[in-house]
This record gives C-alpha cells, sequence and structure tokens, in this order.
C-alpha cells in the first residue's frame, strides 16, 4: 500500500477507531485484517501524505497502536458511548490543523479525492462543514469541518444529543457528490468483512 500523491492540505486526519464492535463480537474493528494490514493501516495509508497531522480515536489497544507510530487520543469519560461525535469531539479538542477530516477505520476503500474534493466544496461554498453522499446516501462518519466547531459540538453532545447528521444541520454545510458507492462500504459484520476481502483482491 502506498499513498497519495495530492498536495498536503493543513488538516488534521482523524481515524475513528473507538467504537465497540458489537457486530463484529466486540472486537476492535481498527485491528480486523484485510489483505494482510488491519484495517486502521489502510486508512492510514491512502491519507497519510495528504494531511499534515494524523490523530487516532480509539478506546483500547492503545499501546498497540502506539506501537505504531499512531498518536492515540481516547475519548472524553462523559461521552463514552456517543458514538463518532465522541471521537470527533476529541479530535477537535486536539487538533492543531485549521481543519479535521474524520475517517472511520472500517470504510477503508474511501477515495483518494476524497480530501481534496470536500477541501474545495468547503472553501468555495463558504461553508464549516462538508461530506460524501454516494448512490444517494449520505456519508456522515466521514467529515471534513472547521476545529473552531469544538465548543459547538461540546454543547450539541452536553445537551444528550448524539445523531451526526443532527449537529451538522446547525452549521453550514455542503454535500459533495461521489459518483461510486462502493468507495464508502463499511465493515459491521463478520459477512461485510467478507466482502471487502473479495473487493480488495478485485482492485489489488
Amino acid at each position: 500500500m502506498i499513498g497519495t500523491t495530492h498536495d498536503r492540505h493543513d488538516v488534521c486526519a482523524l481515524l475513528l477507531a473507538g467504537g465497540q464492535g458489537r457486530r463484529m463480537g466486540g472486537q476492535d474493528k481498527g485491528l480486523l485484517n484485510l489483505g494482510g494490514y488491519p484495517l486502521v493501516i489502510h486508512a492510514l495509508e491512502k491519507i497519510r501524505s495528504q494531511v499534515t497531522e494524523i490523530l487516532l480515536s480509539a478506546n483500547r489497544n492503545h499501546a498497540l497502536y502506539r506501537s505504531w507510530g499512531f498518536s492515540v487520543i481516547a475519548d472524553e469519560e462523559d461521552y463514552l458511548g456517543a458514538g463518532p461525535l465522541s471521537g470527533l469531539h476529541t479530535g477537535l479538542t486536539h487538533a492543531t490543523s485549521s481543519l479535521i477530516l474524520s475517517l472511520p477505520c472500517d470504510s477503508p476503500f474511501f477515495p483518494d479525492t476524497l480530501l481534496p474534493r470536500l477541501s474545495q466544496a468547503l472553501s468555495t461554498q463558504d461553508a464549516e462543514i462538508a461530506f460524501p453522499v454516494s448512490g444517494g446516501c449520505s456519508h456522515h462518519a466521514f467529515l471534513l469541518c472547521r476545529t473552531h466547531l469544538k465548543d459547538s459540538l461540546k454543547k450539541y453532545l452536553d445537551g444528550g444529543q448524539h445523531r451526526v447528521l443532527g449537529w451538522v444541520k446547525t452549521h453550514r454545510h455542503v454535500a459533495v457528490s461521489f459518483p461510486n458507492s462502493e468507495d464508502f462500504f463499511n465493515v459491521n459484520t463478520p459477512d461485510e468483512l467478507a466482502k471487502a476481502e473479495i473487493h480488495y483482491d478485485e482492485i489489488s
């Protein structure tokens, strides 16, 4: 696996690996093997050449992740169980870049053009948040947002709200269309992991 050749952006890539993996029998999905590599490594290798900063949101196996060179951050105790927004909140708190891109570790096929296209849309539309859509579906786990939104997200979570789209709609946002829905395929079950293996073999 190699990184892409796009110019670097002043962006923190936030790899989300903090879920409980219930439909995977409680396994840490970031460590699941796909094509000989853990899922989280697929995301890392695809995005690392495009960004200036990388954080990994994880709530277990910190020592192992750090041994691979990750800067690991954990969800704050008050927001455990709040889903992707919990990881995003922690990422916004730690990021030093002006933008943050959240990437779920269980979606290893996201396109190389994801960040450049979201970044362009954010700029040209004067938006605060951009996310991809494909095949009539919005993929809200992939968010490019301005890091000054951390206080807004904290207030949203403190109000007991956890829905990603609910928070997104409180800000200027733009949906960016991508042609291939398979690029955003995510692995939640053993059957989906098997399908991902087949797809990985087809495109490798």
